[in-house]
């Protein structure tokens, strides 16, 4: 961010005294991920006076690492929780129309297929449940998987489904868009801004950052992984449990396949840049060095370890997708995915006064979007929206 830039950014909020702007209340959001840009590019819609801090650049945790599939697959249970998901879809496919092109999500729709024996008996059941639900999701005869991806290869026997709803996103890249038009609304985008400490004031939060004394009157922690230790700053307890992931990303191959693949090994989606990007299905193994990232949320100890996670994922993934098996390996991310203790997200205010809101989820792709409407509403309008209710803060003791 260039100094004038910066200047502009942070003008008004290091002056030891609540600033409104126009008689609008200041609201500020910690976290740039795709969550806190898509409250943030909503908030500033409805003319909110919003300054969003990210400690590093936009994109730089989660949603960079995310594989970012748009669904609300069998692992979304219960009803409550695959409804916000479903609703989640259509507020991605709203806000495609609303921005376009500019907006780097594909509709590929999800072809899922497995083997064995309990997961594919899982698959009918859970397709069979979904289509009561009013899904858009049907079971596949092999005939028709085979039309709609010559090019994969499928175990004998394999129960497949096609959800013809879903898709996939350049999650950063969608994130860094909402902040462009955020700004384009007024809204400050501050980076790199490390907030150090939070204490409550009569007007509101006092936050002392690397950047200066700032001043909410509202303050929205939409910050990930680091919701637990911003949340504890401010006097509240939300558990987050360690979810790691690992993504890689191939350079550009050809066009071999045109869904969303879900297999029983990798999952696989081919970006608008042609790059193809595979998530492990598994999660790390229970070793010491893997408690010890536990610990400290960080990425691969060596490049070693990162080239041997990313050489697995990619023969995996070439046990179905034969081709891929050559394609170049550009990056290896271990994703760290903010996960609330009980597995659904946290939405809503945490304290009496209506001052301290917070967004942390995992699904946060699918999600955000929609989470970035219904916040809004609740933080500019003073609704409380039914959607969100099995989500409030609440249920952790939070009051």
């Amino acid at each position: 961010m260039e100094r004038r830039q910066f200047l502009n950014s942070v003008a008004g909020l290091s002056l030891g005294k609540m600033i409104r702007a126009g008689g609008r209340e200041r609201i500020i959001i910690i976290g740039g991920g795709i969550v806190g840009a898509s409250i943030c590019y909503r908030l500033a819609q409805r003319g909110g006076a919003v300054t969003l801090l990210e400690r590093q650049e936009p994109a730089a945790g989660a949603t960079r690492g995310s594989f970012a599939w748009i669904n609300a697959s069998f692992t979304k249970q219960p009803r409550h929780y695959f409804n916000l998901n479903l609703q989640g879809i259509l507020a991605f496919r709203a806000l495609h129309q609303e921005l376009g092109r500019a907006l780097p999500v594909v509709w590929s729709g999800t072809v899922e297929w497995y083997s064995t024996s309990d997961r594919a008996a899982e698959l009918r059941r859970m397709v069979g449940v979904q289509q009561e639900w009013g899904y858009p999701i049907r079971l596949l005869e092999r005939g028709a998987l085979e039309r709609l991806e010559p090019r994969v290869r499928f175990q004998p026997g394999c129960s497949a489904s096609l959800a013809t709803i879903e898709g996939h996103v350049d999650a950063a890249g969608a994130t860094r868009l909402l902040l462009e038009k955020a700004r384009m609304f007024g809204a400050e985008i501050v980076y790199p801004c490390d907030v150090r400490k939070i204490e409550a004031d009569r007007s509101g939060y006092l936050l002392r950052t690397s950047r200066g004394e700032m001043l909410a009157e509202k303050l929205v922690l939409a910050c990930g992984t680091e919701t637990s230790r911003m949340a504890e700053m401010a006097g509240i307890d939300i558990p987050l449990i360690p979810a790691p992931g690992i993504v890689v990303k191939t350079a550009p191959q050809p066009r071999t396949f045109s869904h969303l693949l879900v297999t029983e090994e990798a999952h696989l989606r081919r970006g608008l840049d042609g790059r193809v990007v595979i998530g492990d299905d598994f999660g790390p193994p229970a070793t010491a060095v893997h408690r010890l990232l536990e610990g400290e949320q960080r990425t691969f100890p060596s490049r070693a370890l990162a080239r041997i996670h990313g050489e697995r994922i990619r023969a995996q993934a070439a046990r179905s997708l034969p081709e891929i098996g050559r394609a170049r390996i550009e990056e290896v991310n271990l994703c760290w995915r903010p996960m609330p203790k009980d597995g659904f997200p946290v939405v809503g205010y945490a304290d009496g006064q209506r001052r301290l809101y917070l967004a942390v989820m995992h699904s946060g792709v699918t999600l955000g979007p929609l989470i970035g409407s219904l916040a809004t509403m609740e933080i500019v309008d003073g609704v409380t929206v039914d959607l969100l209710a099995p989500y409030r803060p609440l249920r952790f003791g939070v009051h």
